[in-house]
């Protein structure tokens, strides 16, 4: 049992590590709310460019920016 545990967790440590690699290299991702062939020039989520920053890249940008403005 304790063997399955430690499995799960390097798992999840690796997909989560996978993550945040991915999100540096690519911080930008496909809009999920546009039609998957193209652009809606009305899709409010992505301002009708077809790309959006993944979670993972704003919630990196949203810890970078507590830390600037609190070390000022």
């Amino acid at each position: 049992m304790s063997t399955a545990i430690v499995l799960l967790g390097l798992c999840l440590l690796a997909v989560t590590l996978c993550y945040l690699a991915r999100c540096l290299v690519a911080p930008w991702g496909t809009c999920t709310r546009c039609r998957p062939g193209g652009k809606n020039r009305t899709c409010r989520a992505c301002s009708g460019t077809g790309m959006r920053p993944r979670i993972g890249w704003q919630l990196y940008t949203y810890a970078r920016r507590l830390h600037r403005d609190g070390t000022r």
